[in-house]
This record gives C-alpha cells, sequence and structure tokens, in this order.
C-alpha cells in the first residue's frame, strides 16, 4: 500500500487549497480541527499575508515556533526559490502539489 502524501488532498475530493491540504495532513494532530481547515479557504492561491505560499502558510501555523518558522522560510527559498506564492509559480522549479509536499516534509522532521 502506498503511503499518503499530503499532496493527496491538494484539489481532490474536498476541493483543498494547497493551505488546508497541509492542516488536512496533519488533521489527526491536537492542533488541528475541521473547523481550521475551513477557515484556512481563506489563504490558498497567494492570499496568506504577505502572499506567502498557502501550503507554507499552513506548516508556519503547525510550527507555531519563530526558529522553525524562519528555518521552514529558507527551506522553502533554497526548494522552490521563493516563499510568495506568485514567485514561486515564476521560478518555476516546483508546482503547487510539490510545495504541499515540502511543507509537510519540514513539519514532519521538525515537530
Amino acid at each position: 500500500m502506498k503511503k499518503k502524501k499530503a499532496s493527496d488532498f491538494f484539489h481532490k475530493e474536498d476541493s483543498l487549497n494547497c493551505a488546508q491540504a497541509i492542516l488536512k495532513f496533519f488533521e489527526d494532530n491536537e492542533t488541528v480541527s475541521s473547523e481550521l481547515i475551513t477557515e484556512y479557504k481563506a489563504f490558498g492561491g497567494g492570499r496568506a499575508p504577505r502572499q506567502v505560499c498557502g501550503a507554507l502558510y499552513g506548516a508556519m501555523h503547525l510550527l507555531q515556533c519563530p526558529e522553525k518558522i524562519k528555518e521552514a522560510e529558507k527551506f522553502f527559498l533554497e526548494q522552490a526559490g521563493a516563499i510568495e506564492c506568485e514567485a514561486i509559480k515564476a521560478a518555476g522549479k516546483v508546482s503547487c502539489a510539490k510545495c504541499v509536499d515540502l511543507a509537510a516534509e519540514f513539519v514532519c522532521k521538525k515537530k
């Protein structure tokens, strides 16, 4: 059986955006509720504060530590070429689905 990836929730049957998909992947975590996932509908597609990638923004919520958040931003800069949604798309290094998986990978390592 193939292990589920965070991107398996991205734009699938629930039509979750990038910010929601990262939270859905960690839904069993005590800090993630279905209400929070619904709330994060507003943060996909470059609509997070500072136009940050929604997947990264969801990861920031999960990390809740300024040092880890800075590390996550550095990780995204290295892997995706930017932290802002539109700049990531313009760089063309990774897809939105890949950003969701990168965010989940980082949270799994740092949580």
